[in-house]
């Protein structure tokens, strides 16, 4: 079976479209006031995947979907909405759970790592919310699918810079603010950072250990006088030795996690 997200306005293209592409039957599921997921079940799963290849190269928001059984109730797990308190959420697009009465809610499509599920992300993502308090212009390092970002676009952000050296967190990235309507405010591009004119109330480094290290002295050069650095992905036996590479910031709240850590530093 294919996953598509799509809206009211283009459903009926959309179901035409995959009819004409040969589906058995397609179903359609409405998450919220304006998302629609349509179902689509295909005969075999070499041919749902070339299908999903086939539309996301015209730019469509497709997935292939486990049909039953053990996968499918992990794939339930895996696309449900997370919550960051009263002012935030974040969800895949595709998802088929309900989301009409969740706070500011974030659509993520296809392509880039971040979902708000693993702890790393969503760490950041809480310090976001806690500290946020609207105007910032942000520095995203690593962005993947552009989640950390867009979720401090909607807590009040001014706007934000998201560099990846991947070509296709980059497009991902571009992708996921326009899908929320946030591509004016959003800058993606795989410059890298000693090409990115600074400086930045807030840099966010979710890029691990050996990322954090190779790029502290551009990271620390890009924080604002009163602006605050958050580094992630790393474990927490490695928090003291990254925050000795980021001197002179200085370490201001450590969040953890199992085996992930987050930390948070400004100028002294």
């Amino acid at each position: 079976m294919i996953v598509v997200a799509t809206t009211e306005g283009e459903l009926a293209g959309m179901c035409n479209r995959l009819r004409a592409l040969g589906v058995r039957s397609v179903d359609v599921v409405a998450p919220s006031d304006t998302r629609r997921v349509v179902l689509a079940s295909v005969e075999d799963a070499a041919g749902a995947a070339g299908l999903v290849v086939s539309l996301r190269a015209d730019g469509v928001m497709a997935v292939t979907r486990p049909d039953g059984g053990a996968a499918l109730e992990a794939w339930y797990r895996d696309t449900r909405p997370v919550s960051f308190g009263e002012r935030l959420s974040v969800c895949l697009a595709w998802s088929e759970h309900d989301r009409r009465h969740l706070p500011g809610l974030i659509e993520l499509g296809p392509g880039g790592f971040g979902s708000g599920h693993h702890p790393t992300t969503s760490q950041i993502i809480e310090e976001l919310a806690g500290r946020i308090v609207g105007g910032e212009r942000v520095l995203d390092v690593g962005c993947g699918s552009g989640i950390l970002g867009l979720c401090a676009l909607q807590l009040g952000a001014a706007g934000v810079v998201a560099a990846d050296i991947d070509l296709d967190a980059v497009e991902a990235t571009r992708r996921n603010a326009h899908v929320n309507g946030m591509g004016g405010r959003l800058e993606a591009t795989p410059d890298p950072l000693g090409r990115i004119d600074g400086p930045f109330d807030i840099v966010l480094a979710n890029i691990a250990r050996a990322g954090v290290v190779e790029l502290a002295p551009e990271l620390v050069s890009h924080v604002s006088k009163r602006g605050w650095l958050v580094v992630g992905g790393i474990s927490p036996s490695q928090c003291s030795q990254v925050v000795d590479f980021l001197h002179p910031l200085t370490e201001v709240r450590r969040r953890t996690s199992g085996a992930w850590s987050t930390v948070v530093l400004a100028r002294a």
